[in-house]
């Protein structure tokens, strides 16, 4: 279904961009992987850091709380964006009923599209509000955190071949086999380019990443708060395809399993410090994910599960591991932080 849908779209035309294809492939209303799938966990195509442990979701909380307690913050709304099954909220709240100063209220905020998930929200966060974006949120001081949210938003993909910029395009082969080809890139997406290319190389556009952004920045420095933003990604742009997909838990074909699969790539994080930038956010840090997780007390809180549980000590060990060795999780995942 879905992809005879890509397939009307290209006979259209001979051909869509790349950031057309994956709006269309995640996101359409009755078909796309993030609006109907079950993509996350063990069962699903790909396993998140709050999924691997509650370590994650609590030092994210303690994060928050030192925020919220620092600048005597008596009323927020606490935002997820992509917040899936709700584990890394779940762990979240579990702190905050545990060290979370008396008197201090909050509210609970989803942007979520998948259908499945937000049944399962509810019964867990009855009081819950959902909405489609940051604009009809109330004056409150604001908390936003997104897991894993932009890598997968519409980009495109921009190279240069014989002193020409070319765009990554989807055509037909043999009538119904997909292909990657490429095309001149569109006036709009070269303005967006803000340095040059060598030859032969790749720089990777997301426009929807560039517009959330800027609506959450606005967010933060409308109502004040901060924001915390975890994901795979970069700070230089490498110059290389860094799109992928996952099935099973295991890499697999862009173009194969049309809609059962996930499709992301890695997050130019400086792209979201220009626009924290020209908004005025403070304080704004860009670390790994290692270096966040160490720095706020993630090895002192897995000392402390071991002592509690001595017989998941290993596991624990395994799952502190995962999160924070540089060659693990550590290094590509990157947590950036921002306030006003």
């Amino acid at each position: 279904m879905l992809k005879n849908n890509i397939i009307k779209k290209i006979n259209e035309k001979s051909f869509i961009y790349l950031d057309e294809f994956l709006k269309i492939v995640h996101q359409d209303k009755d078909s796309g992987y993030y609006t109907t799938q079950y993509p996350i966990g063990k069962e699903g195509d790909f396993i998140t850091a709050p999924e691997v442990s509650q370590l994650y979701g609590e030092i994210l909380a303690l994060t928050i709380i030192n925020k919220i307690h620092q600048n005597k913050i008596k009323d927020f709304e606490l935002i997820e964006l992509g917040p899936g099954r709700g584990t890394l909220m779940k762990d979240i709240l579990r702190v905050f009923r545990k060290s979370l100063n008396e008197g201090i209220d909050y509210s609970i905020h989803f942007i979520e599209i998948n259908n499945n998930y937000k049944s399962e929200l509810t019964n867990e966060f009855p009081n819950c509000k959902f909405h489609s974006d940051l604009k009809n949120l109330q004056d409150n001081y604001s908390v936003i955190i997104a897991n894993e949210f932009f890598d997968c938003l519409p980009m495109c993909q921009i190279t240069c071949v014989d002193g020409q910029l070319y765009e990554t395009v989807i055509k037909i082969d043999n009538e119904v086999d997909l292909v990657f080809d490429k095309s001149l890139a569109r006036e709009k997406i070269i303005e967006e380019i803000d340095h040059n290319l060598n030859e032969n190389t790749f720089y990777e556009h997301s426009q929807e990443t560039k517009d959330i952004f800027k609506e959450i920045a606005k967010c933060i420095k409308k109502n004040g708060g901060f924001l915390l933003i975890a994901d795979y990604g970069y700070v230089r742009p490498t110059h290389k395809s860094t799109l992928q997909s996952t099935k099973n838990n295991k890499f697999s074909e862009v173009l194969s399993n049309i809609g059962n699969q996930d499709i992301t790539y890695h997050v130019n994080f400086n792209q979201l410090l220009l626009v924290a930038k020209n908004f005025g956010l403070k304080n704004i840090k860009i670390n790994t994910q290692s270096n966040f997780l160490k720095m706020n007390g993630i090895n002192v809180r897995a000392e402390q599960l071991i002592v509690s549980n001595p017989k998941s000590s290993n596991l624990i060990l395994d799952q502190l591991s995962r999160l924070t060795d540089p060659d693990r999780m550590g290094n590509l995942f990157k947590i950036f932080e921002a306030e006003y």
